[in-house]
């Protein structure tokens, strides 16, 4: 059976084998606070602010890396650095072990904190970038020894420092330990200052 549709009162055949082309998936995201529908490869171009009315959309640690630093410079430390149980927490019946192994597992990170060296427009930096997606960027002990280890790096290389934060505080699950990152990262920064690196 043919298919007709017209076009200026003229008709035009489908042939009948013909299959209607598929659309790809994930063209299109609407914003959240005003409902514009955007063209994803815009959208993305534009840094994931919408166009309309200036909405930021929340960016992963990986997609901040990629527009601080120049295309392959950025090389990543301390993946060592693995999340302990000090004080056997548990919280809702779930251990803290559990709930590190199903974020990281959701997540991609193994961290809520990303560390690292790279190149800002050539010049050689250290970063350390958290993302709000592991447990909302709460800082831990080993997100403050990725923090502070970064400031170091900097001091020995006499680099910039970048750090991009978005934390949720400091991290229940390790209690006093989480608490101690405040004064640890704060004396590293101190260090920084005193040798008249930028931060």
């Amino acid at each position: 059976m043919r298919n007709l549709f017209r076009k200026n009162s003229k008709y035009f055949t489908i042939p009948a084998d013909s299959t209607p082309r598929e659309i790809p998936e994930n063209l299109w995201v609407r914003c959240h606070r005003c409902g514009e529908l955007l063209y994803v490869k815009e959208f993305e171009k534009n840094l994931k602010v919408c166009p309309k009315c200036d909405y930021h959309f929340r960016l992963s640690a990986m997609e901040r890396i990629e527009i601080l630093t120049d295309p392959g410079s950025f090389v990543e430390k301390d993946t060592d650095l693995l999340p302990g149980d000090p004080l056997d927490f548990v919280s809702l019946g779930q251990p803290y072990p559990e709930k590190i192994a199903e974020t990281q597992s959701r997540t991609g990170l193994v961290e809520a904190i990303i560390s690292g060296s790279g190149r800002l427009e050539g010049i050689p930096i250290q970063l350390a970038v958290a993302d709000f997606t592991f447990l909302g960027a709460s800082m831990g002990s080993v997100f403050g020894e990725k923090v502070v280890r970064t400031i170091e790096r900097g001091l020995a290389s006499h680099q910039p420092v970048v750090i991009s934060s978005c934390s949720g505080g400091a991290r229940m699950h390790e209690g006093i330990f989480s608490l101690m990152q405040m004064a640890k990262t704060s004396s590293a920064l101190a260090r920084l200052a005193k040798a008249s690196i930028p931060f």
